[in-house]
């Protein structure tokens, strides 16, 4: 009996006032930091622990109701939060069920089915009757996906791959990305310090194309002028502007200012030299040519089949190009304005008919006036060094006024290739809707082409121009890429477009302002500022000297 094993009753500490230990005796210190779930008034004590569900309780007479009101409460423990209720994971809260349907609605579905075929019992329903039944909206669901089927809709619709405008190279180095979303509350105002002068001849806008409509269409006709597009380097005029310390063309900072809305790739070509920064664009890159769709749900296909190869996104964006030029010189037909002599091109060639108009820009950074100040005429001071941009912009057209000036206007043209088509974007066929439904054809344009007009915007608030002029340009056949007909055209406030748009103003000099000085605090060499095809975000990288350029010599050489 000496080896049995002992046990003693473990001390007791009465609470005749409460639950459990008294404040006279406490707890063991083995008890300490363990979580002590206080109970409530609401708590029922019939059990030790209630594992039962609300949702699986069958002795209540109304269960829906106590579902309903039992659905956030805990299945045991107290009514109250606590460190024991079970948290789900972050994969179990996205988990949905496919079909919430009981069992009983189930058994009804089937047996609908099962009676007369899909029609229900076969009187007067129709043969999509008992489907309507599976559908989550009945009628109206069927109709809907209908309607996302015909106009290319999609519920879940698949990432685009984009292709990159430059493949970085092992050699390069990345010096900074920047996303987004970190340039969202940037502002800035540049102030205009003069003009430098106005250089070519420029057209004056032909009110006959005033009555065009979709049925009084006009062919537009093939241009052999010679547009001239040189870098900010081969400027001539530029490199005349000595206070200037950053040289850049409308196409390029355009490009920057609308860096947030593209979609596709881009790229821009720094030069750091000396204290002078130049912002390029590369030969036959992404600037020289506007895209088509690229803000669209499924955009155009980058390449494809021999038999499509018209609707590719490089052939459509060369086409658009090509139609801009000839609409341009078509509408602005009338008469011609010259300027100083053109500092581009040689003997023999005809130049296209924009002016290049060209700006000094102030980027410098002011202190904010005083509330006290605000009303005085004094400029802020600078902070740091004086920053001046030289730009090259372009005038396309001059529209004349009954006092006999003229009015300076931003011309381009919005094209349409085939509707039916990949990369369509859903629009309105134009030779039918434009006269009719011009809102909705402006509002289609704004979506598909979001990146494209920002940078038209853009490109016409830097020019000063007074009026922004966009034509609708469609194929004459679909299959046929050569032949087109004017269809109609909407005249814009530059900044009053940007803002139907969507766009801040402010925001776009700011993000221009935050890129140029980033690229002024580099060291000297060549960069290239690309965006990434398919994240949000800017790259810096540093190239070497003869990036690209051994490209422009390959075709010399052959």
């Amino acid at each position: 009996m000496s080896d049995l094993p002992s046990f003693s009753l473990p001390s007791i500490f009465d609470n005749p006032k409460g639950w459990g230990p008294s404040s006279g005796h406490p707890p063991s210190t083995s008890f300490k930091d363990v979580p002590y779930v206080l109970y409530s008034k609401g708590d029922k004590v019939s059990r030790v622990a209630n594992w039962i569900s609300p949702a699986d309780a069958r002795d209540t007479r109304d269960n829906r109701n106590r579902n309903r009101r039992d659905f956030n409460q805990q299945t045991y423990g107290s009514n109250s939060a606590s460190a024991f209720v079970y948290q789900a994971a972050e994969d179990e809260e996205t988990f949905s069920l496919v079909d919430k349907r009981g069992a009983a609605a189930k058994k009804m579905a089937v047996r609908g089915m099962g009676r007369g075929g899909f029609g229900g019992r076969g009187r007067g329903r129709g043969a999509g009757a008992g489907m309507q039944r599976l559908g989550r909206g009945g009628a109206r669901g069927a109709m809907q996906g209908g309607f996302r089927r015909r106009f290319r809709w999609r519920d879940d619709p698949t990432q685009h791959h984009r292709m990159t405008s430059v493949k970085p190279e092992e050699s390069w180095e990345l010096v900074q990305d920047i996303e987004f979303n970190r340039m969202a509350d940037l502002s800035f105002s540049a102030r205009e310090a003069r003009v430098a002068g106005m250089y070519g001849s420029v057209g004056v806008y032909d009110h006959a194309f005033d009555r065009v409509t979709t049925r009084l269409e006009k062919p537009l006709r093939a241009s052999g002028a010679v547009r001239y597009n040189a870098t900010a380097r081969e400027d001539p005029v530029l490199a005349q502007q000595a206070d200037a310390k950053v040289f850049a063309t409308d196409s390029v900072l355009a490009t920057l200012m609308a860096a947030t809305v593209s979609t596709s790739a881009w790229d821009v070509v720094v030069n750091r030299v000396g204290s002078s920064l130049y912002l390029d664009k590369r030969e036959g890159g992404p600037v020289d040519f506007p895209s088509v769709n690229e803000n669209a749900a499924e955009p155009p296909a980058d390449s494809g089949e021999k038999d499509a190869s018209i609707n590719l996104a490089p052939m459509l964006a060369m086409e658009a190009r090509d139609v801009n030029s000839n609409y341009i010189r078509q509408i602005t037909g009338k008469s011609r304005v010259e300027y100083e002599a053109n500092p581009f091109g040689g003997s023999g060639e005809t130049p296209d008919d924009s002016a290049y108009k060209y700006r000094i820009l102030d980027f410098s950074a002011r202190e904010q006036k005083a509330e006290s100040d605000s009303d005085s005429e004094a400029e802020e001071p600078i902070i740091g060094d004086k920053c001046l941009v030289a730009l090259r912009t372009e005038v396309s057209g001059l529209l004349a006024t009954g006092t006999g000036a003229h009015k300076q206007m931003f011309i381009r043209a919005l094209t349409q290739h085939d509707v039916s088509a990949q990369g369509a974007g859903g629009a309105l066929d134009w030779r039918q809707k434009l006269d009719s439904q011009r809102g909705a054809v402006i509002a289609t344009e704004m979506k598909n082409n979001a990146s494209k007009l920002a940078r038209w915007a853009f490109q016409a608030v830097l020019a000063g121009a007074d009026q922004l002029r966009i034509g609708f340009v469609a194929r004459v056949s679909p299959r046929d890429r050569t032949r087109h007909a004017i269809l109609g055209f909407q005249t814009y406030n530059p900044s009053d477009f940007v803002a139907q748009l969507g766009l801040n103003e402010f925001n776009a000099w700011g993000i221009a302002k935050a890129l140029i000085d980033l690229c002024l605090g580099l060291e000297e060499g060549k960069y290239v500022i690309m965006r990434d095809p398919n994240k949000p975000l800017i790259l810096l990288y540093k190239v070497t000297s003869r990036t690209f350029e051994d490209e422009q010599d390959e075709p010399e050489a052959e």
